[in-house]
């Protein structure tokens, strides 16, 4: 370690001597006003000596700061504050009779450069935390526009099997990535790792700085949790220096770790996985539980120096017909100032593996959504060819803006403000083919705008005020597009062959 680094990891160590020392002289000048004394040395020696250890403090701040392990507009306010109390305080001193007024300004500067130093070591919500949900411990596997219905149909279903029905099979959806790692991430992490402070030059609150890794490489090796430092890190033991949460930060619990370890087992995806299971006798569709994982039964954790680990990230991508044919014409990779201002809105943004400049954009994080963010992508149209703005508020107007995204192939709006207004912005995409309404306010006479985008293959329109009728007249201009309604049940073995499904009627266009 250098001198000069080793200057600043005193920092915290150095700036609890001028915050002592200051307090302490404004609390002797409240003493010496109230008792009617003369202690006017004692004070003047408390203003220099905590003047000249605030200079020392800047100092080692100044060169903490230079490690860029923490954010950089905090460390501005907090840096800025800091000198500002330096000064009042050397001022304090030379000046005695304004000393009263400075040493009140001191005392509220010292709060502010407080504040905001805790704000950089512990987080910005460690004055105030925010409640904290309750951890889950069950994948749901099925997506949410199916568990509703096979809730309503599993009885009749076991009933079926056991009458000698062959087992029947479903889609479903997983979201681990989202849905269990996040939340492991963001209450056990982000203090340390995130737009606010990143050691090791790692940050853990979005894909790409995940897939990216930290100042000692990568920390994902899909499929092999052991040689995943961002797993293998919790194995060590606790008085190891790369043992991670270090020692005194709540540490991850069994069924976090086995979640963890269960991620990136399956290939440590980011994206919806989608499969097939087999629904039969006892089984239960809604639920699969995370595979049980004690500490002791885990292999031992590598040793420091291993915990390294080599390649990157290819995700399973399922591509359709026009996306792949866009796929295959080269394009310009998308600008660095580009990619970094949608990284610091929190807007996840995603490859296609393979050297592919090809780009996907999820706002799954953004925490505070304006339809401004939606011009910031306008930087990467040429490259952008999947958008998720799921359960963030997106008005009609805010679709005006994707009227230009000529090469989007996929739209995610579920659970968003969007009514019938807004799908006539979205008619000028000529490439689009899948598109999720689920759960926003379009009826009927919004579809036939849809007719418009000619490639269109897959509608989801669960939860929505469309009626049966509505996607009967959409299914006869366009045959080729697959609805998705959500609702469904299981055929009766004698009126069906084996592996066959019925959709209720009224419902039959719900299932291509």
């Amino acid at each position: 370690m250098l001198p000069t680094e080793l200057i600043g990891r005193f920092h915290p160590l150095i700036v609890h001597l001028p915050i002592g020392i200051l307090l302490f002289a404004f609390a002797m000048m409240v003493f010496q006003r109230i008792r009617k004394i003369d202690i006017e040395v004692v004070i003047g020696f408390a203003l220099f000596s905590g003047a000249l250890c605030s200079v020392a403090a800047c100092v080692a701040g100044w060169i903490l700061a230079q490690s860029g392990e923490y954010d950089a507009a905090l460390v501005a306010k907090h840096q800025w504050t800091g000198i500002a109390t330096t000064a009042m305080a050397a001022l304090a001193f030379a000046l005695k009779r304004f000393r009263w007024i400075l040493m009140t300004s001191t005392v509220i500067l010292l709060t502010l450069a407080g504040h905001y130093g805790g704000n950089l070591t512990h987080g910005e919500d460690y004055l105030f935390p925010k409640k904290k949900t309750a951890q889950r411990v069950n994948i749901p596997n099925l997506d949410s526009l199916q568990i509703a219905e096979l809730a309503s149909t599993t009885a009749g279903q076991t009933a079926n099997t056991e009458n000698g029905a062959v087992p029947q099979t479903v889609e479903r959806k997983t979201f681990i990535y989202q849905d269990y790692v996040v939340p492991i991430l963001e209450n056990k992490c982000y203090s340390c790792h995130s737009a606010t402070k990143m050691k090791g030059g790692l940050r853990l609150d979005t894909e790409a700085f995940i897939k990216k890794g930290g100042k000692n490489g990568s920390i994902l090796s899909p499929g092999n949790p052991n040689a995943s430092s961002i797993f293998s890190c919790l194995l060590l033991p606790a008085d190891d220096d790369k043992h991670m949460p270090p020692k005194g930060k709540p540490q991850l619990s069994e069924q976090e770790i086995a979640a963890l370890h269960f991620w990136i087992k399956k290939g440590a995806s980011f994206q919806e996985q989608i499969e097939t299971i087999t629904i039969g006798a006892g089984s239960n569709p809604t639920a699969l539980a995370i595979p049980s994982l004690k500490l002791a039964e885990l292999p031992k954790a590598p040793s420091a120096d291993s915990l390294v680990a080599k390649g990157s990230l290819n995700a399973s991508i399922n591509r359709s017909s026009q996306e792949a044919s866009i796929l295959s014409t080269p394009v310009g990779a998308a600008t660095p100032t580009a990619l970094t201002q949608l990284q610091q809105n929190n807007i996840i943004i995603s490859d296609f593996g393979q050297g592919s400049n090809y780009l996907m954009a999820n706002f799954v994080n953004v925490k505070k959504y304006s339809s401004s963010l939606l011009d910031d992508l306008n930087n990467i149209n040429k490259q952008l060819l999947r958008i998720r703005l799921s359960n963030q508020p997106v008005q009609d107007d805010d679709l005006k803006k994707l009227a230009g995204f000529k090469s989007l192939t996929w739209l995610n709006l579920e659970k968003t403000n969007i009514s019938d207004a807004g799908l006539a912005h979205l008619q000028n995409l000529p490439n689009l083919e899948q598109l999720n309404l689920y759960g926003t306010n379009i009826t009927d006479r919004g579809l036939p705008a849809l007719t418009q985008c000619v490639h269109l293959k897959t509608l989801y329109l669960w939860q929505t005020k469309v009626s049966p009728q509505g996607v009967e007249q959409l299914k006869k201009a366009m045959p080729q597009l697959q609805i998705v309604m959500g609702g469904f049940q299981f055929a009766k073995p004698d009126s069906m062959g084996p592996g066959k499904k019925e959709l209720p009627s009224g419902n039959k266009q719900a299932l291509k």
